[in-house]
């Protein structure tokens, strides 16, 4: 059998201001992938920084200047004449919608009665807009937490208008606001994660961030949920779906994941979480958005009941850490959870963000027997501290907590 694994981009890309560091190497276990599958042939075809993609067997797209043409990547896929074509979407920011371009590309590819396995454009479009992800949990059935959409335009229009004397739309929005229950999450219904999220705890804080700089595009302004904070991972395709145990996910001082700081820990077995419970929730909604692939969800354990946050149609952080918990090479797992072959059962571990190293700190932390995975990212070209990146590491929980808390202390 011939397969193709793929994923798109949307942004501009400069290699040289980007320096990534993965351990283990990406090519050594794409080569043990395939060695186990001697019968069958893989290939790649991506575009920079290509994430999750090795180096071997690998198709690299340029995008014109202009942007990206679909037709390119369905032309050069089909010229491998894949029997099966598989989607692994990334993310970019500002905006986190790889999957809804993936889901073009793989509708093409069907269209020429291509096999594929990637998500249908309406799922990730979905997903991608976070007013229509609540709307859809409204209707449905699911626990979420209840918002409000602000829309940029019509927030600020009066002010564009000479004819306008009184804005309505403002006045509406703020009166739901007079009424709500704080505190309050204010976040980009299209960005990515939960970059920009702010936590209000007034009316007058929510006012003054509405009527801010700050405020710069469309907003969703949800109830905050006070609970524990999980992600999962569902795969699988046409009602045959695996849901992954979750992973806790550590908070900041704001009470908010934070994409660049969050540790995750798992996986969760505790009995108090109502594992199955969860399990059929996530298979329904699974089957409610006909998933296709690969999809992250955050969730929400508060008052003895699940809470689902929002739904990432695409490969993830929680990713690797799944991998890294089976003791699967990552190709092979990839490929067992998407096509709904067996995984092994999961074992502890720790997944934490540590400061950016040097490569020989990287090689002597990695060479600990304990440590499963590293995926550092750094920005050469960075202006501020936030941008320079990070570095990822995790390893079983049984990892030296001191040894750890060397590496997490900054060099002076």
């Amino acid at each position: 059998m011939r397969v193709v694994f793929f994923s798109s981009n949307s942004n501009n890309y400069n290699s040289a201001a980007f320096e990534n560091t993965i351990y283990p190497d990406l090519n050594e276990l794409w080569q043990e992938f395939c060695s186990l599958h001697k019968e069958d042939r893989f290939y790649c075809v991506s575009q920079e920084p290509a994430m999750f993609m090795p180096d071997r067997n690998y198709i690299k797209i340029e995008s014109p200047d202009s942007g990206l043409s679909t037709d390119l990547f369905v032309q050069k896929i089909s010229e491998l004449e894949p029997d099966l074509v598989i989607a692994l979407s990334f993310w970019v920011t500002p905006y986190d919608w790889l999957a809804v371009q993936d889901a073009i590309i793989a509708e093409k590819l069907r269209e020429k009665g291509i096999k594929v396995i990637c998500h249908s454009k309406e799922a990730a479009l979905l997903c991608f807009d976070k007013y229509q992800t609540m709307n859809f949990f409204e209707a449905k059935g699911f626990l979420h937490a209840p918002g409000i959409f602000v829309d940029h335009d019509l927030y600020f229009c009066a002010g564009n208008q000479v004819e306008v004397k009184h804005n309505v739309y403002k006045e509406c929005i703020l009166q739901q606001l007079r009424q709500a229950e704080y505190p309050l999450i204010i976040k980009n219904p299209v960005g990515l994660s939960s970059y920009g999220m702010t936590v209000v705890h007034s009316y007058s804080e929510a006012y003054g961030y509405l009527n801010s700089k700050k405020n710069n595009s469309s907003r969703l302004i949800e109830k905050y949920i006070d609970g524990q904070q999980f992600g999962t991972e569902i795969y699988g395709s046409d009602g045959n779906y695996t849901v992954m145990p979750p992973f806790s996910l550590s908070v900041n001082q704001y009470g908010i994941t934070s994409p660049k700081l969050c540790q995750k820990t798992g996986p969760v077995k505790d009995g108090q979480y109502k594992l199955e419970q969860l399990k059929e929730e996530l298979i329904r909604l699974a089957k409610e958005l006909h998933l296709n692939g690969f999809a992250q969800v955050d969730l929400i354990w508060s008052s003895n009941s699940w809470y689902i946050i929002e739904i990432n149609p695409r490969l993830s952080g929680m990713t690797t850490t799944y991998a890294a918990a089976s003791g699967l090479n990552l190709y092979e797992y990839l490929y067992r959870a998407v096509t709904g072959q067996a995984l092994p059962e999961l074992k502890e571990v720790i997944n934490k963000k540590i400061p950016l190293k040097d490569e020989q700190e990287l090689k002597k932390l990695y060479q600990e027997k304990d440590v499963l995975f590293i995926s550092q990212i750094k920005n050469l070209e960075a202006l501020q501290e936030r941008e320079r990146g990070y570095c990822e590491v995790i390893s079983r929980s049984i990892f030296r907590e001191a040894f750890l808390q060397a590496f997490c202390t900054t060099r002076p």
